[in-house]
């Protein structure tokens, strides 16, 4: 989309926003439009990878890295749990501080954060002359960071939690040919955003950098097709949670349903459907009445629900889903039973039923949240058990381990390694206080 475009489609969203009966027109149009945009891709990706025979394994994956590291010489050191050396490029904005937890699990951590350096994301998105010089300058300091870093202990990896918004393909190129130690990128948003502006020589998403990166992470398993016609190597893995900060709070239940995050696309006539229907909702985030919150009144809302409300959907198109962080961060909390739309990824990491629950309409949104209204002991059981499932497997630190199997890193983690009671000292998860 040209970005003449995108401020048009803003403009009709905001205004759409204002004028109930126009939204509830106007939202399932842009949902067609975005729908279409998404298949035509993804039908166009998957016709490539068919005609040259490619198909995602993790194995595969690996074999192929392993190829691409030794052909500049690089032979990884395996390192054991604690001495890993990671210099990450992750702007501390937002929740991405929750990021930064996992990553000192492994080891040692040098920061690249620009944020911290006086640039900003939103400029960077303004594009334009202006908005290229500020993404090359700031990309011109990593460099020095990282490689001043590396002569006082030697990096094992570099993670990047960025787009081409921030980085480019040449940064990363020069880092691993004067560095030479793998690369690695996070996506959490393919499905969304994986074009993107154009922004003066490149285009912001991920497609115009996927080469570049030894490994690009990747939570949408359509989307390792589209690493692979791009000449990537994608490591399907979904996001994790920060046990420290999400964890419960005594607090009592005294909400019955609860949604946390952005207005925008079809969320808004999805609450208007459940108030319609007599549910009682409290929504907070930018764009509601109650407005935005800190991350500390957000996990108290979390355990001061009974049912936390999750939107799978991505922007106006409420059918298609993707794997999202707070599908991870309300379920650590262990606070009210977490009810989000049906997706197949996310089915892969939760036993949906007794640890989050699904609905695959409005109508069985509306159901459920009679159902577990009326039987608040199931909910609370539900909650505990997700909180267990994500100690034991959704934990960043998790994710960390398993990329750094992949690049070959780490020796063998023992079977009883549990990253959560290395930063935790509280007792198996409990529900919240009534």
């Amino acid at each position: 989309m040209s970005r003449w475009r995108s401020r048009v489609a803003e403009a009709l969203d905001a205004v759409a926003a204002v004028f109930p009966p126009l939204e509830e027109a106007y939202v399932p149009a842009r949902a067609r439009i975005v729908l279409e945009k998404y298949r035509r891709r993804r039908d166009r990706y998957a016709e490539i990878c068919r005609m040259r025979g490619l198909t995602y394994h993790e194995a595969q994956t690996s074999s192929h890295l392993e190829q691409r590291l030794g052909t500049r010489g690089y032979r990884p050191a395996a390192r054991r749990i604690g001495e890993i050396h990671t210099f990450a490029f992750i702007p501390r904005i937002g929740w991405h501080d929750h990021l930064y937890q996992g990553l000192r699990a492994l080891g040692p951590v040098t920061e690249f954060d620009y944020a911290a350096l006086g640039y900003r994301w939103s400029a960077f998105q303004q594009g334009g002359r202006r908005g290229l010089q500020q993404r090359q300058e700031m990309n011109a300091r990593v460099l020095p960071v990282l490689e001043a870093a590396h002569r006082k202990r030697p990096v094992d990896w570099v993670f990047v939690y960025a787009s081409g918004l921030e980085i480019s393909a040449d940064l990363v190129g020069e880092i691993e040919r004067r560095v030479g130690v793998p690369t690695v990128n996070m996506c959490l948003d393919d499905k969304q955003s994986w074009e993107g502006l154009w922004m003066g020589d490149h285009r912001a998403g991920q497609v115009d950098i996927a080469r570049a990166f030894d490994l690009s992470w990747t939570s949408a398993r359509v989307a390792c097709e589209w690493y692979l016609a791009e000449g990537g190597r994608p490591l399907y893995l979904p996001p994790g949670c920060d046990p420290d900060q999400l964890s419960p709070r005594a607090v009592p239940q005294d909400i019955d349903v609860s949604f946390v995050g952005q207005r925008y696309g079809f969320r808004r006539n999805a609450i208007r459907f459940l108030e319609r229907m007599g549910v009682n909702v409290e929504t907070f985030g930018r764009g509601w009445p109650q407005g935005q919150i800190s991350d500390e009144a957000m996990i108290e809302i979390f355990c001061r629900s009974h049912i936390n409300l999750g939107f799978g959907g991505i922007g106006a198109a409420e059918a298609l889903t993707n794997v999202k962080a707070r599908d991870f961060d309300v379920p650590c909390t262990g606070g009210g039973v977490y009810l989000t739309s049906f997706n197949p990824d996310l089915a892969l990491h939760f036993d949906v039923g007794r640890e989050i629950v699904c609905y695959r309409s409005r109508d069985e949104m509306l159901e459920l949240i009679r159902y577990h209204l009326a039987r608040p002991d199931e909910a609370r059981r539900i909650a505990v058990a997700a909180r267990a499932r994500c100690l034991r497997e959704h934990l960043w630190t998790h994710r960390y381990v398993r990329v750094c199997q992949v690049l070959g890193l780490l020796e063998q983690v023992e079977p009883a390694f549990n990253p959560a009671s290395r930063s935790l000292p509280d007792p198996p998860p409990q529900p919240c206080a009534d």
